[in-house]
């Protein structure tokens, strides 16, 4: 028998608390749950570890390769990082409704500090090779695939059904906070100031404080199904294919990262460099604004009574890329940072958030792990296809054209979902 998440309020400026069908009173607040307050310090540190490396690892690659190289050894290294993520991301999802979900983060949070460990090696000897890069990055891609389904859906056994969704909303908001704006410009500050060495032995004292508070929340113990890993991934996947929406949000969460994030993440350092013609610390800064735009979109969204969650998620494809491609169409720093604040509060800020609380609030218990590492792979699966494009395009016709064509594309997507994609457009 398994226990099905009640649908969360959506998250308002309406009181905090909420009157249950037996006249007590339940609060929507999650961090009156012990729990919560671990789970989202743990993914404010994690964040920013992994966020540093956003910046890091193209910086080592950029300056160890010739200039004509450097968009395909970018996308290269990314490639390596996202393919065993999605390789592995749905027998990742079986792992979380297996395994306790502490010990899982525990050791893929360990992982990465080590791997981290090599980075601070390499930079420190001034090594001029970068293959060592593919393999670190594989490494981290492959723990990635059982770190980002099990921490997603720790939330539903630990905080109450009224409280979910605003627990997704704030837990999205720390963690893409600190991926995207606080990790990042850190590490472009560090790289441009003490420099690289020192920007990677930050991503490993982040990255190991992450794996200890991680091993402080307690979890539920899982409950055996009595079959095999094949057999439960199997029923994983005719669980989602039996839901229009569970699908129709799944399919939507492929289009950010061939369309958008690929793009952005190959050419933000050269864009930087030839665009700009500004010093690293900008990349991070440049990161920052997009973080910082889903920050406070997300802020927005704990005020501000939204519905028809389902038609805002799709048209948040649409807006996130009209503003990405003025990004690019733009060579002045101050309106490049604008539009990526503005394209980061009505795209990912929305899209993020939203697809998380429909899924964990459409999804059963015991089924919460498949169906997030389902969305997982969405977009791990989907990336390298937009490193590959944005390092193949900016190499033929450079970084600008890349962001604005790539844009156009998500917004004809956008466009199309909300007029079709009834099954999600109808979602409240």
């Amino acid at each position: 028998m398994t226990e099905q998440v009640l649908p969360a309020e959506p998250l308002t400026g309406a009181p905090s608390h909420s009157e249950t069908v037996d006249g007590t009173i339940e609060t929507r607040n999650p961090f009156a749950t012990a729990g919560y307050r671990n789970w989202w310090a743990a993914s404010v540190v994690a964040g920013t570890g992994v966020g540093i490396q956003a910046v890091t690892v193209p910086l080592f690659i950029r300056d160890r390769v010739p200039d004509d190289a450097r968009p395909i050894a970018i996308a290269a290294a990314l490639i390596c990082q996202t393919l065993p993520g999605a390789a592995l991301a749905l027998f990742g999802g079986v792992v979380a409704d297996r395994v306790e979900r502490r010990r899982i983060l525990v050791r893929t949070y360990s992982v990465a500090a080590a791997v981290s460990l090599a980075y601070v090696a390499l930079a420190g000897m001034d090594a001029g090779c970068i293959w060592p890069v593919f393999f670190l990055a594989a490494i981290v891609g492959g723990a990635g695939a059982f770190t980002n389904p099990a921490r997603a859906s720790m939330m539903p056994q630990i905080l109450k059904p009224a409280q979910l969704q605003n627990g997704v909303i704030l837990g999205t908001m720390a963690f893409m906070a600190t991926l995207q704006f606080g990790g990042p410009t850190l590490g472009g500050f560090l790289a441009d100031g003490p420099g690289l060495t020192f920007a990677f032995g930050a991503e490993v004292v982040m990255l190991a404080a992450a794996a200890f508070l991680f091993s402080r929340i307690a979890t539920d113990a899982p409950v055996p199904t009595g079959r095999n890993v094949r057999a439960d991934l199997v029923e994983g996947l005719r669980y989602v294919r039996r839901s229009p929406q569970l699908t129709g949000v799944l399919a939507l969460g492929t289009v950010p990262g061939v369309f958008l994030m690929g793009p952005f993440s190959v050419t933000v350092v050269i864009f930087v460099e030839d665009v700009l013609k500004e010093s690293d610390k900008f990349v991070g800064i440049l990161w920052g604004c997009f973080g910082a735009g889903i920050v406070f979109g997300s802020m927005l969204m704990t005020v501000i009574r939204l519905r028809r969650r389902g038609l805002l998620l799709c048209s948040s494809v649409l807006f996130g890329g009209f503003f990405m491609m003025l990004y690019g169409l733009s060579s002045s720093l101050p309106v490049n940072m604008i539009m990526l604040f503005v394209s980061g509060v009505l795209g990912p800020a929305i899209f993020i958030n939203f697809a998380m609380a429909l899924l964990q609030e459409n999804t059963e218990r015991a089924m919460m792990g498949r169906v997030m590492s389902m969305y997982s792979l969405a977009f791990t699966a989907s990336t390298p296809v937009g490193y590959a494009q944005a390092g193949l395009m900016a190499s033929a016709f450079g970084p600008q054209t890349t962001v604005v064509v790539s844009a156009i594309i998500a917004m004809v997507i956008g466009v199309a979902a909300m007029l079709f994609l009834r099954p999600v457009t109808k979602l409240r």
